[in-house]
């Protein structure tokens, strides 16, 4: 990971699979797009096997994937923000995201899609060498486990953040017949130009394939003992991850079985301050962080600071509608500044310590939106303590944001799903959650765009296109 000063295995290929391995302590380059044949032979020890790993991780920590760019367009794309800053809604890119008119030539796009399926290669190299046993060294039983859980989870993640932006959204009225055309699902390392074609999975089946990734990659760590990590994949950061897909998917009971595991095992507490937990640095803690990207000052790839931050000029501003969904005593409101008829989103300020602007790390998954599936979850659900659980989740966040202005809340059952719905809102605002979570909901996106509509669905970039002949392109 970039916390840690590491030799890293760069696999650079050419059409004619020429390798090279280079070590470096230097952030790993970045492949191009048909860059995915490993080299197997590079793979002989669980040294190597956790060499490729930090690559995944590093592929994965770019901006491109959860260094915060998804989390730009899903904002670009929802109706919490409003353009401040017109020159940063560059062509080729953000201008023709937010306007939902991409073409298969966006390098951004392009580069979502590359740097993703970079991670999964490097997470299949590990997967396979594990599988196959292509290592026999002393430490391999020793971590196989851990190693391999944690390659799962990368595999997953970077999938579910792929078909939510490259396929119609998963129907939650309709389970199990979301047959609509999804993403590639990459379950083998690719080692010849003849293995980049693959066709697209249904949306379907690209979440089943990620929950099951899931519910291995949770066993296999649970097993090694690597229940809690804020940088690296643990077993609690698989949970909290199908908590996650399985709210988006529509299957409740799960959502609320994996939610209410992450927040009964009690490795993680609501933060203090809210605040606190979006100025991490480093290998700074913080109780609320289940899953975080990190980033240091001489590798940081967080990309929302310059789309938010007031010190920035930036990309992003909001309107008096989100700031009046928080009531006067809510610490959150604390996030947004009021300028005159301006309001600064605050959540990711650049902070400058003795003139040095300091990184901030990318928190992925918090418990706080653990909290929010269990509450909505139950409250769809049913069940004997639905409502039990969803009092207790919306209460803890009700009292966390007023702090010693907390009166305890009575809200009418019949009322309450709202009341958890809105508050989501305000709790996940700016975090990229609005967007999805419409689609979720099949509530119009910004201008009133339908939430199935094709026009959102990002194109596939033109050289996955062709370079794999089973690809077929979005509307």
């Amino acid at each position: 990971m970039k916390n840690l000063i590491i030799k890293s295995i760069i696999i650079i290929v050419s059409a004619f699979f020429a390798f090279s391995i280079f070590t470096s302590c230097e952030k790993l380059l970045e492949t191009d797009l048909n860059d995915r044949i490993p080299n197997d032979m590079a793979i002989n020890s669980t040294r190597d096997l956790q060499l490729v790993l930090n690559g995944a991780y590093d592929a994965l920590q770019s901006g491109s994937v959860l260094g915060g760019n998804p989390v730009i367009y899903a904002e670009l794309l929802s109706d919490e923000t409003k353009i401040g800053n017109e020159q940063k809604l560059n062509r080729f890119g953000k201008y023709e995201i937010y306007t939902m008119t991409t073409s298969p030539q966006i390098t951004e796009i392009a580069s979502f899609w590359s740097s993703a399926y970079s991670a999964i290669n490097r997470a299949n190299n590990v997967i396979y060498a594990i599988d196959n046993e292509l290592v026999d060294d002393a430490d391999f039983e020793k971590y196989k486990d851990q190693l391999k859980g944690e390659a799962l989870f990368i595999r997953a993640v970077c999938h579910f953040e792929l078909v939510r932006f490259f396929a119609k959204p998963y129907n939650v009225n309709t389970p199990g017949t979301n047959s609509q055309i999804g993403v590639p699902y990459r379950k083998s390392p690719s080692i010849s130009p003849d293995s980049l074609s693959l066709a697209r999975a249904s949306v379907e089946d690209v979440y089943t394939n990620i929950i099951l990734d899931l519910q291995e990659s949770k066993t296999l760590l649970e097993n090694a003992g690597a229940m809690t990590s804020t940088s690296f994949a643990s077993a609690m950061s698989s949970t909290a991850m199908l908590a996650r897909v399985c709210f988006f998917k529509g299957d409740y009971n799960l959502a609320s079985e994996y939610s209410n595991e992450v927040i009964s095992d009690s490795y993680y507490e609501l933060s203090e301050n809210v605040s606190d937990i979006f100025n991490l640095s480093g290998n700074e803690y913080n109780p609320e962080v289940i899953f975080q990207i990190v980033n240091i000052s001489t590798d940081n790839s967080n990309s929302l600071i310059d789309a938010y931050s007031r010190a920035k000029n930036p990309l992003f501003q909001t309107n008096a509608d989100i700031y009046n969904l928080y009531e006067e005593n809510d610490t959150r409101r604390n996030l947004i500044t009021k300028y005159f008829v301006i309001y600064y989103i605050k959540k990711y300020d650049e902070s400058v310590v003795e003139g040095e602007s300091q990184p901030l790390n990318r928190v992925y998954l918090r418990l706080a939106e653990m909290h929010l599936i269990r509450a909505e979850s139950n409250l769809i659900a049913g069940g004997p303590n639905n409502s039990v659980y969803a009092f207790d989740s919306y209460n803890a966040l009700r009292q966390r944001a007023f702090d010693e202005n907390y009166v305890p809340e009575t809200v009418a059952l019949g009322n309450l799903l709202d009341s958890v719905r809105l508050e989501r809102r305000r709790e996940l605002c700016f975090e990229g959650d609005r967007y999805h979570n419409l689609k979720r909901l099949q509530l119009p996106l910004r201008d009133d765009v339908e939430w199935n509509a094709d026009a959102p669905i990002f194109k596939i970039p033109a050289d996955e296109v062709s370079g794999n002949s089973l690809m077929e392109q979005n509307p």
